[in-house]
């Protein structure tokens, strides 16, 4: 790669990035940078309930230490929110803080096909004490399947992977969304979901809660693609070698 800098023209290696951008990851940035615009169109008066309200709503940074956010910080965090969960309509002056109702007995439990000689994760099934309540929308969040003996799962660790909707019943159906973000599922693995609940009217959250979950199968192994022969009445009239024939990922001749 030539660049040119004090020294002059120079020579360098092309380096490939370790953190490689997914369409997510690109979505997300835009919608991010575009936030600030919205900001600047408020009037100063109504940046300054914003300032007003992020002093009376504690938060807590990386390291769980107590913050309070600047006004612009609060604002941007409640759209981020709002467009995650598929609302648009900019917010102006801050909203009265709603009392967002916490969520009890969050857990995750793997489904199996046979629970004694498991070979397919079919689902993995998650469930709360207690119904969610009306008027709040859930965003569900989740890690890739990592190491059971890795502990430590950070916010930046997590994923959307369902929002926007009301859990129309329980248990709610996790395995397929996760597979739409993280794709197909390893055979061991522990995954850390995140659940927390938006008010659509301002952006403001809940406290999050989290569960986790450790799923382990034998998948069965593929059989050696073989000679296909292909007849019609009885006669051949075509042989394909080193083929298989499959249906949804389930070889059923070769």
């Amino acid at each position: 790669m030539a660049t040119r800098g004090r020294g002059g023209n120079q020579l360098r290696a092309h380096s490939i990035p370790r953190q490689v951008r997914t369409p997510s990851a690109i979505q997300a940035q835009a919608i991010t940078g575009a936030l600030p615009g919205l900001w600047r169109l408020l009037t100063p008066a109504e940046q300054t309930t914003w300032g007003e309200l992020a002093s009376t709503l504690p938060a807590r940074d990386a390291l769980g230490q107590t913050i309070t956010l600047s006004g612009y910080a609060l604002y941007i965090a409640c759209t981020r929110r709002l467009i995650t969960i598929g609302i648009t309509e900019p917010l102006t002056s801050a909203p009265t803080a709603p009392s967002v109702p916490p969520i009890y007995g969050f857990q995750a439990s793997p489904l199996y096909n046979d629970p004694t000689d498991p070979t397919a994760l079919y689902d993995i099934q998650l469930t709360t004490a207690e119904p969610l309540p009306n008027g709040f929308i859930p965003v569900l969040r989740a890690s890739a399947a990592v190491s059971q003996a890795r502990g430590n799962i950070r916010a930046s660790n997590l994923r959307v992977i369902q929002a926007g909707a009301i859990w129309p019943s329980q248990p709610q159906s996790a395995l397929d969304s996760w597979q739409a973000i993280y794709g197909t599922t390893p055979p061991v693995g522990t995954i850390t979901f995140e659940l927390s609940l938006v008010d659509p009217a301002s952006g403001l959250v809940g406290a999050a809660v989290r569960t986790s979950t450790s799923h382990s199968f034998t998948p069965v192994p593929t059989p050696p693609p073989g000679d296909l022969t292909i007849q019609i009445e009885g006669t051949t009239v075509a042989v394909v070698s080193d083929g298989s024939i499959s249906i949804e990922g389930t070889v059923i001749a070769d």
